[in-house]
């Protein structure tokens, strides 16, 4: 047990991190600010056998439902007087006749029927306007029909249900149906897209308290339904209403299109945000957000995390695949190299609306396009992707393990999502009415963070003439930590110390040839607070090795690749990039093509037995 190597208190001498790769992964580990966590070094394990004495705080697994101290009842919007689904839009107080139950209401004043009709919903007249509706060979702004609020598409019977509980007339007559009032009704649905003057709300607070820590000033509003910002083990946090944890090491972020306008990011920045997506475009062949080549430039250069997404149309593998090309050529466009992503690139999977289209209904043909779409993506270099969409939806036409797995953003406007995340890393879109300071009008509010403690941490190997490397990776604002190494023999059951508490995040280990597990913990020095753990499955093994490297030019992207003496082996590639002081993208494969940026890199090969241990690993420092 590792209690009983600490009371022994073995002084132990450690070799030196001798090389400059090392030394200088020691020197900015405490600065990695980077939203997602850095790729696991090895496989994880179950602490549970044999046991590990881990001083975390605080449950690691489901808080579940808890009672929230002093918590004041939050206020709920009448539920009578909004749309199901999206609370910050209101009903309206007529249903038209001609819109049928299984119609899709798409915005306030939208819904679509199952041959493709747009109507509006009050008055049943037919809207044909290519700017809400697009043509035959050109796909609309998703956007406009909503005046760029997201609104998640509802069955027309929900919305028929909620408009007479509220007293309102859900067979209303049309009020005309001839062309000339279908013109003036279809203008008058498209609202202005320019900046308004509103209110901007203050930054508000969390409510009360909760069990496992001091609730923090939240970084943007609550959602009003319950969910809302406070703390857990030391870390901001979101939560579900009730007290189920969302996620923790919490980041509030904001996405925003051309329709929120000329942004003051310093402001925006200045507020408490602390990320954002930015849409860059929909469908394929279309232009540019009006908005994106400045907000990606405002982020930039005032150092605001953020990713970015793009709307698809696609209904097959063949426009699935022009809508990854052409995302390629306007992330090249707009000046974003994979490197420069803090949180992933999003395809953004809805039921969409397109004059004489209809979007795919089975799961499998979305399955196909994701999989095209992440080719094309993964092909120059972009690895960090994942899928948006709102709960319904990957309930019913993403319905499948593959879509489902790479989902990591959600959109969900009630008390919680309704979704289960298959990953750590996940981000809840909680609102679409957020007012924050620097945007006029609404914008959509967001929590990003992961839900298990240890992705706090990461735990790297690298070996050397003497020993093996050993360092930690934390993923902490605070700079006042340090580190504890420990080692667990498979075969002779034993634990044994690396290092005690220190500094330095990196240790010499040396050790016979053997399987064995490697234990971090990072603390708090002024509290001694664990701040996470991390555990790997390490062979330390001489028969297999890494017997060569190569780097070398391919056209205009660069070939990477490693050689070993085990013709079973696995291979993963790590690529960091030293300015930037975060690792970035990688492979898991023997041989990869990478579409390279100026800086200077790392690239770390990984040596993986056929059992998934890691078997040798060594690192290449290259400029571009």
């Amino acid at each position: 047990m590792i209690r009983d190597v600490r009371n022994n208190r073995r002084v132990t001498n450690f070799s030196k991190v001798a090389t400059k790769t090392v030394a200088a992964l020691g020197g900015i580990a405490l600065t990695m600010l980077v939203a997602v966590a850095p790729a696991n070094a090895a496989t994880d394990v179950n602490l549970d056998a044999p046991s590990v004495s881990s001083s975390v705080h605080g449950s690691q697994a489901e808080p579940g439902t808890r009672t929230i101290g002093d918590q004041p009842a939050v206020a709920q919007q009448n539920a009578k007087d909004a749309m199901p689904d999206n609370p910050s839009q209101k009903l309206p107080s007529r249903v038209s006749e001609a819109i049928p139950d299984n119609a899709k209401v798409v915005s306030k004043d939208l819904a679509v029927t199952t041959d493709g009709q747009v109507k509006n919903v009050e008055t049943g007249a037919p809207v044909t306007d290519p700017k809400l509706v697009g043509t035959a060979d050109q796909q609309p702004d998703p956007l406009a029909k909503t005046n760029g609020v997201r609104f998640i598409p509802v069955n027309a019977s929900e919305v028929k249900k909620a408009v007479a509980a509220n007293g309102g007339d859900v067979q209303a007559g049309d009020s005309s149906s001839s062309s000339a009032d279908s013109a003036s009704v279809s203008k008058s649905s498209l609202r202005s897209t320019s900046p308004k003057s509103s209110q901007n709300g203050v930054v508000k607070s969390a409510v009360g308290n909760e069990t496992n820590g001091t609730v923090n000033n939240a970084r943007l509003q609550d959602n009003g339904y319950g969910a809302y910002w406070g703390s857990y083990n030391g870390t901001q946090a979101f939560f579900e209403r009730g007290g189920n944890l969302f996620a923790q090491q919490a980041k509030g972020v904001i996405d925003v299109s051309e329709h929120q306008g000329t942004i003051d990011w310093q402001t925006v920045k200045n507020s408490g945000v602390e990320g954002a997506i930015i849409r860059v475009a929909f469908g394929w062949g279309n232009r540019l957000d009006y908005q994106a080549a400045r907000n990606i430039s405002e982020c930039k250069r005032l150092g605001i995390p953020f990713g970015v997404y793009f709307y698809s149309y696609a209904y097959d593998y063949d426009t699935a695949t022009q809508e990854g090309f052409d995302a390629v050529n306007k992330l090249r466009e707009v000046g974003v190299n994979p490197g420069d992503l803090s949180y992933p690139v999003f395809y953004d999977l809805e039921s969409w609306d397109w004059s004489g289209h209809y979007p795919p209904t089975d799961p499998a043909v979305y399955d196909s396009m994701v999989n095209t779409w992440y080719w094309c993506l993964q092909h120059f270099g972009y690895n960090n992707l994942s899928v948006y969409s709102y709960t319904y939806y990957l309930d019913t036409a993403l319905n499948s393990g593959n879509i489902r797995s790479k989902t990591r953003w959600v959109a969900s406007y009630g008390p919680r999502t309704n979704f289960g995340y298959s990953t750590n890393d996940r981000g809840w879109q909680y609102a679409s009415n957020g007012s924050i300071n620097g945007i006029y009008g609404s914008v959509d509010i967001n929590a990003f963070g992961n839900y298990w403690y240890q992705s706090a941490v990461d735990l790297a190997t690298f070996k050397r003439d003497e020993d093996i490397a050993v360092c930690g990776v934390v993923n902490t604002p605070n700079p006042n930590v340090e580190y504890e190494f420990l080692s667990y023999d498979l075969a002779a059951k034993v634990w044994k110390p690396i290092a005690w508490w220190q500094d330095a995040n990196c240790a010499g280990w040396t050790e016979n040839v053997g399987d064995y597990w490697l234990h971090l913990e990072v603390r708090d020095k002024a509290s001694q607070n664990i701040i996470g753990t991390k555990t790997i499955v390490m062979r330390y093994s001489t028969n297999a090795t890494i017997t060569g490297i190569y780097v070398g030019p391919q056209g205009r992207d660069l070939l990477l690749g490693a050689a070993s003496n085990d013709s079973r082996a696995k291979y993963v590639m790590k690529l960091y990039d030293v300015s930037a002081n975060k690792w970035f993208t990688q492979f898991n494969q023997q041989w990869a093509v990478w579409h390279p940026h100026r800086g200077v890199f790392w690239v770390d090969y990984e040596l993986y037995t056929s059992d998934g241990r890691l078997a040798d690993s060594t690192i290449h420092v290259f400029s571009v």
